[in-house]
């Protein structure tokens, strides 16, 4: 397996490009042209924004220094909404104007629309845990998978002695993937599973949330992703529950807690990368990488970074990665050659495979708690 560091590969490339008496006319060379399609507006805008972020401020960093190659990055951000007929537009936009990456920062239903457009090209870059694409695809996904994060849930209830969850999940493409995950899972588990839908556009979740929470059930999952997720909060507490909810991994956001604040539960807890919480992370050097990662986040934004801005963190890397390793990134197939035989050190060590197109697993995912203004490591439930 080839090790590769976006560190020590930006220090190589700094020293070598000292003795090119060219350095000039590289300059000259076109930018490499990266599209992200997210959704920059909309109920899904908090996920597409947060990746957003992590995305300008890799680019900006690169330019900075001076690009890859002596070619600068020139990242253009295509809104789809959230609409997989806008996520299709903006794809064949980017096939068109020659992208050499694409960044597929949309929800379930966009994404698996854009797929069959890059079946040949650009590789496209995934964020969320709800594709798993296959391996015989130019597509990676470096999030975990939604059936990695429903295992990590498990293994929080087994801890705790729980063999019983309510689940609330939203009625569309990503909500059914997040169901499909938890059956499995929790069926192999022997976790009795107690599912209730709300639609996306519902600003009421009561009756639903009622439905799975009985005075029996110790905790409740929503598996929600964007605004709706604030409703299924809400709701949560007007019905004066007392039992943790767990929202899902695109909700550990600054910009959520901001739309939820004044109507937290008693315990919010969420499923997580480790990253997030620097200190569950046993390895110090992945520890310290993801220590400078929300430092220099906050530095740039003036905000705290969330688990949304390290997962366009990891995909940042992995395009990095490609740009430098790559001789051609255009050439799809000889990415998908690289990326199968690489391991990005990033804030997590992403590892894809021949066999699987997915860089994280159960084990790079923790249970977090929303406490004192910031996310930890969950403690038990009683």
């Amino acid at each position: 397996m080839i090790k590769y560091s976006p560190l020590l590969a930006s220090i190589v490339w700094g020293v070598s490009s000292l003795g090119l008496a060219t350095s000039a006319a590289a300059q000259t060379e076109p930018a490499w042209l990266i599209v992200e399609v997210a959704p920059m507006s909309g109920p899904a805008s908090t996920v597409g924004t947060r990746l957003n972020r992590s995305a300008k401020m890799w680019a900006d960093e690169v330019n900075n220094r001076g690009g890859i190659k002596g070619r600068k990055i020139r990242l253009v951000t295509c809104n789809d909404e959230g609409r997989p007929e806008k996520a299709v537009a903006c794809t064949r936009d980017a096939v068109r104007d020659g992208a050499v990456l694409v960044f597929a920062h949309s929800l379930t239903a966009s994404l698996r629309a854009m797929q069959p457009i890059l079946a040949n090209g650009p590789v496209m870059i995934i964020a969320s845990p709800n594709i798993v694409p296959s391996a015989d695809s130019l597509a990676f996904q470096t999030s975990p998978s939604d059936e990695h994060i429903a295992e990590a849930i498990a293994h929080f209830l087994k801890q705790n002695n729980i063999n019983k969850i309510g689940m609330i999940a939203a009625t569309d493409a990503s909500g059914e993937a997040g169901v499909l995950s938890a059956r499995k899972v929790f069926s192999e588990q022997k976790i009795n599973l107690q599912l209730a839908r709300v639609d996306l556009k519902a600003t009421d979740a009561t009756t639903q949330i009622a439905a799975v929470a009985g005075a029996d059930t110790k905790v409740v999952y929503s598996s929600y992703s964007g605004a709706g997720a604030a409703t299924v909060v809400k709701s949560f507490v007007n019905l004066d529950l007392k039992q943790p909810l767990i929202v899902s991994y695109a909700n550990l956001s600054q910009a959520f807690i901001d739309v939820v604040k004044s109507t937290l539960p008693p315990r919010l807890l969420g499923t997580s990368v480790r990253a997030l919480v620097p200190a569950s992370i046993s390895d110090p050097v992945l520890r310290e990488r993801a220590v400078k990662f929300v430092e220099a986040y906050r530095k740039t934004y003036n905000e705290p970074a969330d688990m949304i801005n390290i997962i366009g963190k990891c995909d940042a890397d992995v395009a990095q990665a490609i740009l430098e390793n790559v001789a051609n990134p255009s050439d799809g197939k000889a990415v998908k050659t690289f990326l199968e035989g690489a391991v990005i050190e990033s804030l997590h060590r992403i590892k894809f495979s021949p066999r699987s197109h997915v860089g994280l697993g159960a084990d790079d995912v923790i249970i977090a708690e929303f406490k004192g203004n910031e996310w930890i490591a969950a403690g038990p439930v009683r």
